[in-house]
């Protein structure tokens, strides 16, 4: 019986490699042929958020609306643009109320072709979504720490 173990642990190892490499480039390890193509301006239908201090804004509140303005293969750049309703309390730096700001921001498309993340520059904000089609995307934006933000948004080319 002791003879077998070797050959049948290097058996096991070699369909163990063999399934893991099929999985990762028969199943999704190629990237897409082409990216969807994200250039131009993506408007908030839909938004629900939630601050720090618990104040709670939608679309209502006033619009946002993203800006695609550079996108080379996977690698996108842009400005994110969003306005809450005046008085609704300090913004996520805990300092001040602002009712209205822009934030730019770099991201990259997923190997999948329809997942997306951005991330705002300098800030700290991190926002991840999908394509649900070529002209509708949703993002979920958040930052932690103790003046932390969480919102959702729906966004379609206009």
């Amino acid at each position: 019986m002791r003879q077998w173990k070797l050959p049948v642990q290097a058996a096991i190892a070699a369909l163990m490699m063999g399934c893991a490499t099929f999985v990762a480039f028969a199943v999704d390890g190629k990237p897409p042929q082409h990216y969807p193509e994200l250039v131009g301006q993506w408007v908030v239908i839909k938004k629900d958020a939630v601050y720090w201090h618990r104040d709670i804004q939608t679309q209502e509140n006033g619009p946002s609306h993203l800006r695609i303005d550079e996108q080379t293969g996977p690698v996108l750049e842009g400005v994110f643009f969003w306005q809450v309703s005046p008085g609704s309390g300090r913004d996520h730096d805990g300092r001040s109320e602002v009712s209205k700001s822009k934030e730019p921001v770099i991201g990259m498309i997923g190997w999948d072709g329809a997942s997306i993340t951005l991330v705002e520059h300098p800030d700290t904000g991190t926002m991840q979504g999908r394509m649900i089609n070529s002209d509708t995307m949703e993002l979920m934006h958040y930052e932690a720490g103790p003046h932390a933000t969480i919102s959702r948004y729906l966004l379609v080319r206009p």
